[in-house]
């Protein structure tokens, strides 16, 4: 019985190739069964689709590091960018208020209301001047028709000397720069006069009155 089972165990032990006892099988040497099975010319090609694998694998590291830095250096050139146009926008201020100062100074030394005055109007001058040379403009409008676009009415006038949405004072300038409004215009503008009370002649009312009061009154 001894015999008869030590020719399979003999064949498991050493899992070697029946025709050539000596040779182990690939199982057995730690190599790949699929890459044993080929010949020289197809594994010199597996080993350069691994090389060519290895190197696009590389590049694409190197280029995703090149974007990285790529956007990083935008980054800083947007933010420095931004930098450099708030100071450009600050300068004309900065200007003005030191004119402001030399303004109140001599006019503390001097006592002169009037030399204050001619002060402040030449520093408001330079200063819209600056301001026109970064694109930036004034909202006037008296006289015109309400713009809503670059105006906002803050107060309306009963008038029957202008048409309704005349604009007939600015409180507050507005700035626009180009097309776009920085900050709209506060104005004043015209509205429809109240309608007289019954028996009252037009336009007239407590005006009319008093002036005949006056005049019984001189005589």
């Amino acid at each position: 019985m001894d015999k008869r089972e030590r020719p399979e165990g003999a064949g498991a032990e050493g899992a070697g190739d029946p025709a050539d006892p000596g040779r182990s099988s690939p199982e057995a040497a730690g190599v790949d069964p699929g890459v044993a099975l080929l010949g020289p010319e197809e594994i010199r090609a597996v080993f350069a689709k691994a090389a060519e694998r290895d190197d696009l694998q590389a590049r694409l590291l190197r280029a995703q590091a090149d974007l990285d830095n790529f956007r990083r250096r935008e980054a800083a050139e947007r933010r420095r960018a931004a930098e450099d146009e708030a100071d450009r926008a600050l300068a004309p201020v900065l200007d003005a208020i030191g004119s402001f100062h030399r303004a109140a100074d001599a006019a503390e030394r001097s006592r002169d209301l009037g030399a204050l005055l001619d002060g402040v109007n030449l520093v408001l001058r330079e200063l819209e001047r600056r301001l026109a040379d970064l694109g930036v403009s004034k909202i006037e409008g008296t006289g015109q028709a309400l713009d809503p676009s670059s105006q906002q009415a803050i107060l309306a006038e009963p008038t029957a000397d202008h048409p309704p949405m005349t604009v007939l004072q600015v409180f507050a300038h507005g700035w626009r720069r180009g097309d776009r409004v920085i900050r709209p215009a506060q104005v004043k503008v015209a509205a429809p006069p109240a309608p007289a009370p019954d028996g009252a002649p037009p336009g007239g009312g407590a005006g009319s009155g008093a002036g005949e009061a006056a005049g019984e009154s001189k005589e």
